[in-house]
C-alpha cells in the first residue's frame, strides 16, 4: 500500500432510540440537543446532532486500550481518560512548567512521554503552546428530510421512573414522589451525517521543527491504533446513557478517502445526497494534480466499513524515516 498522508471518512449512519449527546436537564425533563442547518435545498431546519466533541470522546475511549495493547507511552491522565491528557500529569506539568528551554523542547517530550497526547492533543495555556490534535470530527448531524418532505430524524420525550423497592407511604411523609422520582428522557432515531479527518502524518510530528521525533515503527503502530479507534467508534459509539438506550445501529453507508501526498483526503458532508458521486469526482479533479494522489473506496453496510478501515490499518506505511 502506498504511503498515507490523511485519512477521511463521510458516511450515514442510522441509529435508532439513542440519546447519546444532550444539552442538559430543565427540571425533570432532559434537554436533548438540536441545531440549525442549511441542507442542499437551501432550506433551513432543525434536526438532532451529536457534537464533535462527544464523537472524538467515544474515539478516545476506544483508543486508549488499543496503544496501550502496542505498548505506547500512555501518561496517567491519559490512561483514566482525562481530556486534559499529559497537561493533567503532575509528574510533568511540574518540571514543564519551569522549563526554560525552548518551546520545541518541551513538545518533543510531550509526543514522546504520551502517545495520546500525540494523537488527540492538548493544550499548555501557561505556555501558548498548543497540540494540534491528528483527528478531526465533525458535527454528526440528522439528515432533516428525504425527497418527499418526510423527516430522516425525529426526537420524542418518553416518560421514566425511578424503581424503589421501599416504596413508603402514598402520601405525607416519604411519599412516592420522593421514593420514586418521574422524569422525561428523549430518544432520537433517524439518518446522521458523519465525517472525519485523520492527519496520519503528523503523527509523532514535532510542529515547530517540523522533524519527526517518534520513530516510523511506533508512528506506524499509533496510526495502527487511530484506525482501529475509528472502527470502533462506528460499531460501538460509546456516548450517554448507553445502560438503558444502547443505540440500535441499522444501517451504516460511506466512503473512505487516503492521500498519499500533501493534497487533503477530501471529504463531502453525506447531508447531500450524492456526497459518494461528488467525493468520486472531487478525487479525479485532485489526482488530475498529481496521479494516484487520492484514493477512495465505497461501503455500503457496517461489515463493508469495518473491513476497509481495518485493511488500511493492517497496511498502513507512513512518510518519513
Amino acid at each position: 500500500m502506498p504511503v498515507i498522508q490523511s485519512l477521511s471518512l463521510c458516511a450515514r449512519v442510522t441509529l435508532d432510540l439513542h440519546s447519546l449527546n444532550n444539552e442538559g436537564t430543565e427540571g425533570n425533563q432532559q434537554q436533548t440537543r438540536m441545531v440549525h442547518i442549511i441542507d442542499q435545498k437551501g432550506q433551513r431546519a432543525v434536526v438532532n446532532a451529536i457534537s464533535g466533541d462527544m464523537y472524538k470522546r467515544i474515539l478516545v475511549g476506544h483508543l486508549v486500550p488499543l496503544l496501550e495493547e502496542e505498548k505506547q507511552p500512555l501518561c496517567e491522565p491519559a490512561k483514566r481518560l482525562d481530556p486534559d491528557r499529559i497537561t493533567a500529569d503532575e509528574t510533568f506539568t511540574g518540571p514543564a512548567k519551569k522549563h526554560k528551554g525552548p518551546n520545541s523542547e518541551l513538545l518533543t517530550t510531550v509526543l514522546t512521554s504520551c502517545s495520546l497526547t500525540d494523537l488527540a492533543g492538548a493544550l499548555f495555556v501557561d505556555k501558548a503552546l498548543p497540540r494540534k490534535s491528528c483527528i478531526e470530527f465533525g458535527w454528526v448531524v440528522g439528515l432533516p428530510a428525504d425527497g418527499n418532505g418526510s423527516p430522516l430524524t425525529t426526537t420524542e420525550q418518553y416518560f421514566h421512573v425511578k424503581y424503589a423497592a421501599e416504596r413508603g407511604a402514598a402520601a405525607g411523609g416519604e411519599t412516592t414522589v420522593g421514593k420514586q422520582p418521574i422524569f422525561h428522557r428523549p430518544a432520537s432515531s433517524g439518518v446522521y451525517a458523519l465525517i472525519c479527518n485523520l492527519d496520519l502524518y503528523r503523527i509523532g510530528l514535532n510542529d515547530i521543527t517540523r522533524t519527526y521525533v517518534v520513530s516510523k515503527i511506533d508512528r506506524q503502530k499509533r496510526a495502527k491504533a487511530l484506525i482501529h479507534a475509528l472502527t470502533g467508534t462506528l460499531v460501538k459509539p460509546a456516548g450517554a446513557q448507553r445502560n438503558t438506550q444502547n443505540p440500535h445501529i441499522v444501517s451504516c453507508e460511506g466512503i473512505v478517502a487516503r492521500s498519499s501526498n500533501s493534497l487533503p483526503a477530501p471529504t463531502v458532508s453525506p447531508l447531500n445526497d450524492n456526497y459518494r458521486d461528488q467525493m468520486d469526482a472531487l478525487a479525479g479533479a485532485l489526482n488530475g494534480i498529481q496521479s494516484g494522489a487520492i484514493t477512495i473506496a465505497r461501503f455500503d453496510n457496517l461489515a463493508d466499513g469495518a473491513k476497509t478501515l481495518t485493511d488500511i490499518a493492517a497496511q498502513v506505511e507512513l512518510p518519513g524515516a
